[in-house]
């Protein structure tokens, strides 16, 4: 049950591209996993198959209320076009279609539960990554609630009858009551993948689960030590898994052509800040600084109009006006394909987080070879891990009282730590961090701290795919 590295396995080129092979005793059930899986040098994941994964995402975010299945764009199949497309739509599965109780049927190790309301880019993040390296699918609540006619049993069946055991992944709290149906098979398993921070998290959920999967260290630490202190009663496996994010500068590149994207320029420092919808960016601290601040470079800040009016009262307009350092801000969400060509073309990315779950948009911009400033505190320095990959900024821990894992919770079961799950800093500090980058960097260097943080982008992903594969055999065991 061991994964093979690709060394260990000889002439393994049984498709087009070479495998390592799992055998599992079950069955005689063989999984076929591809050779750079298994490579621990810097052998990087393959364009198609990075590919892949931003069509499940697309998919994900236009077909809200569809089940999206891994084989959708798979470059096993051959299902990407050279315009990089899929075409394969036919895989993607409503509620008219006339093979919908044939499709649903195939159930695979693990299923995965993602309702119409969580259809957005994060969730859809997290979401497709599982389907792809579990070989899964993501299912919307109507899969669920609705009844389908077997003509094989001559009787109407639900989701529950045709994959009474396969284990279900939910994201957060967000478990829409379905552990609560009636129909919920007593032995059908519940995974949960927990954002540590989110407040809406109760010892419940922890306790009503079988496998809690951490996309980071930190999750992983206090999760494990909160069943310590407060108690296992499902016996719950508690896995490492990291994570991995759609590479969205590659996207661009194969959607738009390379003649459509300019190069990145190292020589000229100039920042983009993404914060779409969140307010937990640093977004405050990062515009005050280039307000306050003479002889800062170009920052262009993205931001949703909701959160901009949280973070700004409208008389902040007139501190903008007079900004010391340019800065623009764009009010509005940007259209996909305009947001993977920026993130193609940036050189240089302020990503000055207060709290993440994981950080999709650090890793994007990893994935993308830019150079990431972050704040020095988990989860982002599980991202950009050293100097030399990137700038930390320095940070002082900050408690939530209405974390559970948080440390200092206010109710009972709260895991106690001196450290909390949020981080401050004053926009001085982070000044102070720019300023230092750019007078002690290269171009040169600047351009190697981005290759670097690409190459651990995609160390990164070839340890999710393992974890997802170990994942499965936890499952078949």
């Amino acid at each position: 049950n061991s994964l093979l590295g690709a060394s260990d396995v000889d002439n393994g080129d049984v498709l087009s591209t070479n495998l390592v092979i799992s055998v599992h005793e079950d069955g005689g059930t063989v999984y076929k996993l591809p050779a750079w899986v298994g490579s621990e040098d810097d052998t990087e994941v393959p364009i198609a198959d990075r590919l892949h994964l931003s069509l499940l995402h697309e998919a994900c975010v236009t077909n809200k209320d569809a089940v999206v299945p891994w084989q959708f764009g798979s470059p096993r199949g051959d299902h990407q076009r050279q315009n990089a497309t899929a075409d394969n739509d036919y895989e993607l599965i409503n509620c008219n279609d006339s093979n919908l109780i044939e499709t649903l049927k195939h159930c695979p190790d693990v299923d995965i539960f993602l309702p119409l309301g969580l259809r957005g880019n994060g969730y859809c993040e997290d979401a497709v990554a599982y389907a792809k390296y579990l070989d899964s699918r993501l299912l919307p609540m109507w899969v669920l609630d609705t009844k389908f006619y077997d003509d094989t049993l001559g009787r109407e069946v639900d989701y529950h009858d045709l994959c009474p055991k396969t284990p279900m992944i939910f994201f957060n709290h967000y478990w829409d009551g379905v552990p609560d149906s009636q129909r919920w098979p007593k032995d059908k398993p519940l995974y949960l993948m927990p954002n540590i921070e989110m407040i809406e998290l109760t010892p419940s959920h922890y306790w009503r689960v079988d496998a809690v999967l951490c996309k980071t260290h930190v999750c992983y630490d206090r999760v494990t030590r909160w069943y310590e202190e407060n108690g296992n009663p499902r016996n719950a496996s508690v896995f490492f898994t990291k994570h991995t994010s759609s590479d969205q500068a590659e996207f661009a590149k194969q959607r738009l052509g390379n003649d459509l994207i300019a190069p990145k320029d190292f020589s000229n420092v100039k920042f983009v800040h993404t914060a779409g919808t969140s307010v937990w960016k640093g977004t405050r601290e990062l515009v005050d600084c280039w307000v306050m601040s003479s002889g800062m470079p170009q920052l262009d800040v993205y931001i949703d109009d909701s959160s901009y009016n949280f973070l700004f009262p409208q008389t902040y307009q007139r501190r903008l006006d007079r900004a010391r350092s340019p800065v623009h801000i764009n009010r509005g969400m940007l259209d996909p394909q305009d947001f993977s060509k920026l993130t193609a073309e940036a050189a240089f990315f302020m990503c000055p987080s207060r709290s993440e779950g994981y950080g999709h948009y650090i890793n994007q911009a990893r994935a993308s070879g830019g150079v990431v400033i972050t704040t020095d505190a988990h989860p982002m320095n599980e991202l950009v891990v050293s100097s030399d990959m990137g700038v930390l900024i320095p940070t002082k821990s900050q408690h939530n009282p209405k974390m559970l894992l948080g440390g200092k919770y206010n109710g009972e079961h709260g895991l106690k730590d001196p450290d909390g799950l949020l981080v401050r800093y004053n926009s001085r500090g982070l000044c102070t961090a720019v300023r230092d980058f750019i007078s002690s960097t290269t171009t040169e260097q600047r351009a190697a701290m981005g290759a670097r943080a690409r190459q651990q982008y995609h160390q990164d992903t070839k340890h999710f795919a393992r974890s997802m594969q170990k994942l499965r055999e936890f499952t078949r065991n």
